[in-house]
């Protein structure tokens, strides 16, 4: 089996947009090396992994146990290529400033639902007035509306 990653990941491009072209422009290929890669994917895996549909090209049941597979290997290199960046890791204080309307209305229930997602995340909201909001320092954020 001569199965390589970048066939399967050409395979997930297509089977996430149904067009070639679309994939190949979403990963700067021409249409013929997609063309030619899902080929070689087909020959290699010994069977077909896409099937004509109306609306382009949909998966085969060769091309879902394909992407399972693709699907996979994307995600190892995501938390390869970005090591201890779980959820669990985000911690420390980030200081904001906004008007009072802004931070009643915004930035507190969104500092809210960031919390409980990092508990480790301390986030330090000052509301200010327009007229003082952009002579703050030693601040993180400032959203001035």
């Amino acid at each position: 089996m001569d199965t390589t990653p970048n066939d399967l990941l050409v395979l997930l491009a297509v089977s996430r947009t149904a067009k070639f072209t679309t994939a190949a422009h979403n990963l700067g290929l021409t249409h013929s090396t997609v063309s030619r890669r899902i080929a070689a994917l087909e020959k290699s895996l010994g069977g077909r992994v896409l099937a004509r549909s109306d609306d382009g090209w949909e998966l085969t049941d060769l091309g879902e146990r394909a992407v399972a597979v693709a699907e996979q290997m994307e995600t190892a290199v995501a938390e390869l290529e970005s090591p201890g960046q779980g959820p669990e890791t985000v911690s420390g204080v980030v200081r904001m400033t906004a008007t009072d309307g802004f931070s009643a209305y915004v930035a507190s229930p969104a500092v809210a639902k960031l919390r409980r997602r990092h508990p480790g995340l301390s986030v330090e909201i000052v509301t200010v007035t327009r007229q003082a909001l952009q002579q703050r320092s030693g601040l993180d954020i400032e959203v001035v509306v």
